[in-house]
């Protein structure tokens, strides 16, 4: 097995046999001379995202300089070694090896943890926000999906570039409503015509705004006996009689109006009370 000096690719000198895992238990002892470490890939071109993880292993001379091991590769933090060959993308393995990193979670730190914590307490002072916001799970979901989204660039991600204005939001809410509808929309119809859809009215008051709501579930069960619903549309409801029968009646007027779902005239849709 040859070694490499980093700083001069011409100086070759004869060195015993490693395997990758005694590599590995080099790299991993705790000894203070860090007589074997993991260096920079330094080519000026690689073509792996795999090489921002992963270096070569190296062994620290008498004269202080690194001699590379060749043959292999390492990871910088876990000292997981791979066999490589020189010429190669560093593909393969280490691919794989990082993607089953990215799959796994990673732990925070007590210093982490502590730092997101004070974060979400000034946020919930300054801004006067309820306690359980940090149950929500909408919350949840958003901040995964930009976590999940930062993971593919290397630098760090200016907030700015993650939030939007209130004005793109509500925008962006009749748009999401009219691409949802459009999935559900055959779903609907095909129970409806098969006689299979239910819709429930569901009416409530806001008691701070003192305004009547009324909103459409659609309950609908397959044939592999599975049960589904959807909520169709919300809106005010202005009525004064709030008999079962009037709610009835303005439901199927929300319903044509919001959901415009297209549904046949043959097609039965019940309307449960």
């Amino acid at each position: 097995m040859y070694c490499i000096d980093i700083s001069s690719s011409s100086s070759t000198d004869l060195v015993e046999q490693y395997s990758t895992s005694s590599i590995e238990n080099l790299l991993k002892q705790k000894d203070q001379s860090k007589q074997f470490m993991v260096v920079k890939n330094d080519q000026k071109y690689v073509s792996s995202p795999a090489w921002s993880t992963f270096g070569f292993p190296a062994k620290r001379v008498e004269d202080g300089s690194c001699q590379r091991i060749i043959g292999f590769a390492s990871c910088f933090a876990c000292k997981d070694t791979y066999s490589y060959q020189y010429g190669g993308s560093g593909k393969g393995p280490m691919d794989k090896f990082i993607k089953s990193k990215r799959s796994t979670p990673s732990k925070l730190t007590a210093h982490d943890c502590t730092l997101i914590r004070d974060e979400l307490t000034k946020w919930i002072c300054s801004s006067v926000r309820p306690f359980n916001i940090v149950s929500d799970p909408g919350l949840k979901i958003t901040l995964q999906t930009v976590m999940n989204i930062c993971q593919k660039y290397q630098g760090p991600i200016n907030a700015e570039d993650i939030l939007v204005t209130p004005p793109t939001i509500a925008n962006n809410v009749h748009k999401l409503a009219e691409y949802y509808r459009s999935l559900i929309r055959p779903v609907l119809i095909d129970q409806a015509e098969s006689g299979a859809l239910c819709v429930c009215p569901d009416l409530w008051n806001d008691q701070y705004k003192k305004v009547d709501y009324l909103g459409l579930t659609a309950f609908f069960v397959t044939s592999a006996h599975g049960l589904y619903s959807f909520d169709v549309c919300c809106a005010r409801y202005n009525e004064n009689d709030k008999t079962g029968q009037s709610v009835l009646q303005i439901s199927r007027l929300v319903k044509n109006k919001c959901g415009n779902f297209g549904f046949k005239s043959e097609c039965y849709v019940y309307f449960k009370k």
